[in-house]
């Protein structure tokens, strides 16, 4: 996966710091970052969504800056929903 993701519509699985599955919200992919350093030793590679959408209207995503319904996630966060494939993750 690389910028294969760009402009695909995506799903992402959301976590705590500690690892607990919080839930999925969907939006576009309009970037992608290789290899970015995201604690030491760790590299990651990142997409940015925008359109974020959470389920519900009235609440809008907010990342940590602050900015609604646009953000960077992990590549392996993410699973692409417009393509007819197999999904990854199901509950």
């Amino acid at each position: 996966m690389s910028y294969t993701l760009v402009g695909k519509h995506v799903r992402v699985h959301l976590y705590s710091r500690e690892g607990i599955a919080l839930g999925t919200v969907s939006g576009r992919v309009v970037d992608f970052s290789p290899k970015v350093k995201v604690g030491p030793g760790m590299n990651k590679d990142l997409v940015y969504v925008v359109d974020i959408e959470t389920g519900d209207p009235e609440v809008p995503y907010t990342n940590s800056t602050g900015e609604e319904n646009e953000s960077w996630f992990a590549v392996q966060d993410v699973e692409v929903i417009d393509e007819e494939s197999p999904r990854l993750f199901s509950n």
